[in-house]
This record gives C-alpha cells, sequence and structure tokens, in this order.
C-alpha cells in the first residue's frame, strides 16, 4: 500500500493582474507591469523570501526552464528537505512544507509580503494556508480544492493597502494617479523631457521593462532555435510606444487583443497526479509560446517579403507590428496595428487549435496541451483611448465569445472571436456600446461572435465575415466588376439596415436595377431571402459587420499570408 505523505501547503495568486499591468498610457510602464507579474514568484518569492529564510534547502535558481521538457518529470515534494516548490503557473505558486517540521508558512507570507511592498509597490497578492494529501503519487482532490476555496474567500474579505495613501496635499503621477514620491532624475520613466514626479509604482514599472525586453529576445531567440528557424529576434525589435506599430500617416488606430484558453479550470481537474497537474501547466505554457512564435516567424516573413509595405509605416526598419504584453499559461494579451488585428489573432488562434506532436519542441504529452480551443477578443480603438478601458473591453468581448462557446457545448472544444470597433469616445462597457450603437428597427446590428477554426458550414464561421468583407473591398479596386456593388451603396447599406424592412427591400430593387449584387456567401443566403436579417427569436444581420471591417482588413496581404513558411 502506498505510503501517504502529509504538507503544510501555502498557495499564493496575484490580484487585480489587468489593472497593475494596464494603469496608465504610457506602454513602458505597461510591459515593465507584465515582466514583472510574470518573474514574480521566482524572482521575489523563491529567489529571495524562501532563500533568506530557508538558506539550507536547495532550491532551483535556473532561469525559466519551461522549454525543458526533462524538467516535467521532476517531483521536488517526493525528497525534499524542509520546503520545496511544487509549481508555479497561471498566475498562482505552490508551495509546500514538511507538516512534520516547524511551521514557517507565516513567516514566508510575511517576509514575502514585505518586500513587495519595498521592492514591487502596487502589486497585490492573496495567499491560502492549507494541507496536502498526496497518496503514492495521487493527489487528493478535495484538498486542492480546499486551497482555492480559501483563496477566493480571502479574496472577498482581505483587501491589502499597498501604495502610499494619497493626501489632498500630494502630487498625484501623471501616468497611474498615485501619490507621486519619486523624482525621475535618470529619465527611467520617459527617457527625455524635464524632470518630473511620479509614483514609485510607476518607477519599478519603467525601470522593468528594459528588462522585460531582453527577456522576451532570449525567450523568442531559444524558441526559434527549438523551432529549426535561422530567425533571430536581435535582428528585431518590439515597440516601446503604442505609435511605432506601424500605423500610416493619418491612421490613428490600433487594436488591444485578448485570447484566454476554454474551461482550464476543468481541464486541470482530470489531473490526478500533482506531477500531472505540474506537466499540463508547463506544456500549455509551452503550447501558447510556441504558437506565438509561430505568429512571429510569420510576420518575420512577412516583413522580409514587404507584404506590409503598403498598410504599415515603420519609423525604425527592425520594429514588429506587434507587442505581446501577457504571455504565459494559457493568457494571452498583445497589442497590434489596428488593420492587422484580426488576421493576427485568427492566426495565432490556429496555430493554438493545431494538434501539436508529442515530438515536437513543446513536447505536448497531454490530451488539453496537444490542441487548445480559446477564445479571443479584439478591441479596435483610438490611438489615445485609455488604455485599461480598451483592456477592459477586450475582456468583455472575450467573455462574449465564451457565453457562445459554452452554449454550444461541443465536447471536442470549439474557439470563438468577438470584436468591437469604437470611434472616438464612447460608453464604458460592450453592453451599452451594443445597445446604443448597435440596436436596428429589426434587431441586432452585431451578428457575432465568429467561430475560428471551423471546417463544418456555419452562418457564424469567421471566413463568412472575411469573404464578404474581402468582396466589398473590390468596389475599392481600380477596375471593378460592373456586377460589383459600388462602394456609394455600400455605405448607404450601412444606413439603410438600421431602418425598416420596407427600406431593405426598396434598397435591394435598386441594387436589382441597377445590375449590382451584394456579395456572395452560402451560409449567408438564409438572410438574403429575409431582405438581410437572419430568421432568429432575436434577428440580426450580418453585413453591418463587414462594412465597418472594410477600413481594418487587409486583403491583399492576407492573400499572400497562407503562404507564407
Amino acid at each position: 500500500m502506498a505510503e501517504t505523505k502529509k504538507f503544510n501547503a501555502l498557495l499564493f495568486d496575484t490580484r487585480s493582474i489587468q489593472r497593475y499591468i494596464y494603469s496608465g498610457n504610457l506602454l513602458r510602464t505597461n510591459i515593465g507591469a507584465s515582466y514583472i507579474v510574470d518573474r514574480l514568484f521566482f524572482d521575489v518569492l523563491v529567489k529571495k523570501t524562501l532563500k533568506e529564510i530557508l538558506p539550507h534547502v536547495n532550491f532551483s535558481l535556473a532561469k525559466d526552464t519551461t522549454w525543458d521538457n526533462k524538467k516535467d518529470s521532476e517531483a521536488a515534494w517526493e525528497n525534499m528537505e524542509d520546503c520545496c516548490v511544487a509549481y508555479i503557473g497561471g498566475g498562482n505558486a505552490l508551495i509546500l512544507f514538511d507538516a512534520a517540521k516547524e511551521d514557517k508558512r507565516r513567516e514566508v507570507v510575511k517576509n514575502f509580503s514585505m518586500k513587495l511592498l519595498a521592492t514591487r509597490p502596487g502589486l497585490k497578492i492573496g495567499v491560502a494556508f492549507g494541507e496536502l494529501n498526496i497518496d503514492g503519487d495521487k493527489l487528493n482532490q478535495s484538498d486542492i480544492d480546499a486551497l482555492y476555496s480559501e483563496l477566493k474567500k480571502n479574496q472577498n474579505t482581505v483587501f491589502p493597502a499597498v501604495n502610499v495613501p494619497y493626501s489632498g496635499l500630494t502630487l498625484s503621477c501623471e501616468i497611474n494617479g498615485e501619490a507621486a514620491n519619486f523624482c525621475d532624475t535618470r529619465g527611467k520613466v520617459k527617457p527625455v523631457g524635464e524632470i518630473r514626479f511620479y509614483s514609485q509604482e510607476t518607477a519599478v514599472k519603467a525601470e522593468m521593462s528594459d528588462a522585460a525586453n531582453d527577456s522576451l529576445r532570449s525567450r523568442f531567440n531559444k524558441i526559434f532555435e527549438l523551432k529549426n528557424s535561422s530567425e533571430l529576434m536581435d535582428n528585431f525589435e518590439f515597440p516601446m510606444k503604442v505609435d511605432e506599430l506601424g500605423q500610416k500617416d493619418g491612421e490613428n488606430y490600433f487594436a488591444i487583443v485578448h485570447v484566454d484558453g476554454n474551461n482550464m479550470g476543468v481541464k486541470f481537474r482530470t489531473c490526478e497526479t500533482l506531477l500531472a497537474r505540474r506537466q499540463l501547466s508547463r506544456e500549455i505554457r509551452r503550447k501558447t509560446e510556441g504558437a506565438f512564435a509561430d505568429l512571429l516567424l510569420k510576420i518575420i516573413a512577412a516583413k522580409k517579403e514587404n507584404l506590409f509595405a503598403d498598410d504599415l509605416k515603420f519609423v525604425n526598419k527592425k520594429l514588429l507590428p506587434i507587442r505581446p504584453l501577457i504571455l504565459g499559461g494559457d493568457d494571452v494579451t498583445f497589442i497590434c496595428p489596428a488593420n492587422m488585428a484580426i488576421l493576427f489573432t485568427k492566426t495565432l488562434m490556429e496555430f493554438l487549435n493545431n494538434e501539436t506532436d508529442k515530438d515536437s519542441p513543446e513536447h505536448s504529452t497531454q490530451k488539453f496541451s496537444q490542441k487548445m480551443d480559446c477564445c479571443a477578443g479584439v478591441a479596435i480603438l483610438p490611438t489615445a483611448y485609455p488604455f485599461f478601458r480598451g483592456y477592459e473591453l477586450a475582456e468583455q468581448l472575450c467573455d462574449e465569445a465564451k457565453k457562445v462557446m459554452r452554449a454550444e457545448k461541443n465536447s471536442e472544444g470549439s474557439s470563438w472571436l468577438d470584436f468591437a470597433i469604437l470611434h472616438g469616445e464612447q460608453a464604458p462597457t460592450l453592453e451599452q456600446i451594443r445597445k446604443r450603437e448597435y440596436s436596428g428597427a429589426r434587431g441586432n446590428l452585431h451578428f457575432g461572435p465568429y467561430q475560428v477554426c471551423n471546417k463544418n458550414n456555419s452562418r457564424y464561421n469567421i471566413e463568412n465575415l472575411i469573404s464578404c468583407t474581402e468582396q466589398f473591398l473590390k468596389s475599392k479596386s481600380e477596375n471593378p466588376s460592373p456586377e460589383t456593388i459600388s462602394h456609394g451603396k455600400i455605405k448607404e447599406l450601412r444606413f439603410v439596415l438600421q431602418r425598416g424592412k420596407d427600406e431593405t427591400a426598396k434598397f435591394l430593387q435598386q441594387l436589382k436595377n441597377q445590375g449590382q449584387n451584394l456579395p456572395f456567401v452560402a451560409d449567408w443566403q438564409h438572410c438574403i431571402t429575409n431582405a438581410l436579417w437572419s430568421e432568429e427569436t432575436k434577428p440580426r444581420t450580418p453585413y453591418i459587420d463587414a462594412i465597418e471591417l472594410m477600413d481594418f482588413y487587409p486583403a491583399e496581404v492576407a492573400e499572400k499570408w497562407q503562404s507564407l513558411t
């Protein structure tokens, strides 16, 4: 009979990650904040706190070993000295202590919290105390559930103060509104310009931005090498400013994209052992980073082929038209030019959905890491739009996509994408935007969310939306076919669809009399027969989405994109 081992456990998580990362419109601080969150537990909890309290314990202090699959099978808790790191991933860290030894969990939490206040101001953490029983190599799922339940309860009852209070007599930081108690004499926050006062939180984030860039470059160099690519990130740069993404003169839009894996909690619950849980966490991270690396390689190939020449303009030839902000676990957030957002997001989702061979560099041995279904939200915004509100909108769009995914109840999983385009200042929530801007006399003017990676015929396939948009765009070509709907009529259609059925019928008759045709999309023919609206309990029309996407879809780039390797 296998021996049951008992451990005292600490489960940490990072709270309000999005608010911490996206507070302020300075991309440099967003980049640094993301790096801080990604490295938090390794840099501060393990290297500083645990090593200080338990100097005799041999903690692994090597840099990120995610892509070393030989480390997947390491189970430090089997022969540990007093304490070990069970796993770090997905914003969590599980630390185990020998239950037979002196309990040092409170000391660890106190020391870790004080170090965060001094070196990572503004960052909030949560922690849960519990016990973990491992019977041989099997994990008691109820112990893990109890830890997460305790963590959730603490989130709702413990509200740590992590910034210097702002009084009416204190100068406020122009970046995040906290007390400006740091004088930027060395240009950490803004390299050029007069000396200004900022918050300590802003200063730390800005200082970390260079380390974040170095870390990204090193990480992707390694992944490119594992994928047998000769490309080097040393030859390229990620933008450090929103207006360096490649927007052409007069174009004032960019996109915030949030991609999130589906039902990850359910997938982790299938892990019967702690080792399987740790392996799945590492494999999912490799899957995500590998997919993003594949997207980068495609972007680099397109850049070398001058595919972006007519659609993007770079202030520096080394700059890439994309900037990852969060890249870890099943969670990806990046920014890019508005006109590349749908193309880049769709491609990333396809790479995530492609089945990964276990012999590939990603080394995916478990079902849920070999093929990853996900949902995405794409928020297309004016460059000056508040960054945090833009991210919130992308997250709300992703949630809308997930609602459809859950309702579908597909046992194999499905991937969905939703998007919104903001023109200037609009209502703060997606629900309000859709109610005010996308409600017509006959129903909903927004047709999405759209399904990605679906090989079956469906009116909600994103390929239908893209096909309609590309056919609309032919109206802008130099010599459009006489049967192609004219650009003027497309603009008129935008307003006609907001009105009643009679107006739409008159418009369609005008098109017929003039010998012009609407784009042919086989899966949308049910709308044609119903005066451009779906026959559902809550009717909607797909054509407004296609019209709006005309300004943000690079048809010529997309045509050559698929052939790139």
